[in-house]
């Protein structure tokens, strides 16, 4: 078993002093969109001039910017901006990240045609980042997910929690 503060292959994954990473999810970035509801669309540009004041330190996958470039061109495009604006550091999935995303379609968190939300999570699992930000409070930010990723990943020895919020609940 891992040390505290240590994943299974010992690395250190503390967060410093100072902001909040969080892992922004694509939901988010789709929600900057005029035409999504304004009551989802608010809390999520607050949330990034957030980001933007330091507040928190926003990161992405590649996972993000392949489903980003699978929208639309002018969606992807619009999405794109926002990410330029931000500038947040990007995260590969990589061969540790795709072990905890096959256990959780596995156990049944997340249907095998989301695939890409299991990614998300393992992205996030692999990188030690505490906060997932996402709007799909069907497959990711709701509490008995939550539980389930947690169980999941103390069993393949990730020991830190990841907490899967809404931009709105983030702002709380």
């Amino acid at each position: 078993m891992a040390a505290p503060g240590t994943n299974k292959n010992g690395l250190d994954f503390r967060q410093p002093a100072g902001p909040r990473s969080v892992y922004v999810e694509t939901s988010v970035w789709g929600m900057t969109l005029g035409n999504q509801p304004r009551a989802l669309r608010e809390p999520t540009m607050r949330f990034f001039r957030q980001c933007a004041s330091g507040a928190f330190r926003p990161y992405i996958s590649d996972v993000v910017l392949d489903e980003i470039e699978a929208a639309s061109a002018p969606v992807a495009a619009r999405m794109r901006r926002e990410i330029d604006k931000l500038a947040p550091s990007v995260l590969i999935l990589g061969p540790d990240g795709a072990a905890p995303a096959m256990a959780y379609l596995q156990a049944g968190i997340i249907p095998a045609k989301k695939r890409a939300d299991a990614r998300h999570v393992a992205v996030a699992t692999v990188a030690g980042l505490e906060l997932v930000v996402s709007w799909n409070n069907r497959h990711l930010a709701n509490e008995r997910k939550r539980t389930l990723f947690n169980a999941v990943n103390r069993l393949a020895g990730y020991n830190r929690e990841v907490t899967i919020l809404t931009p709105f609940e983030v702002m709380q």
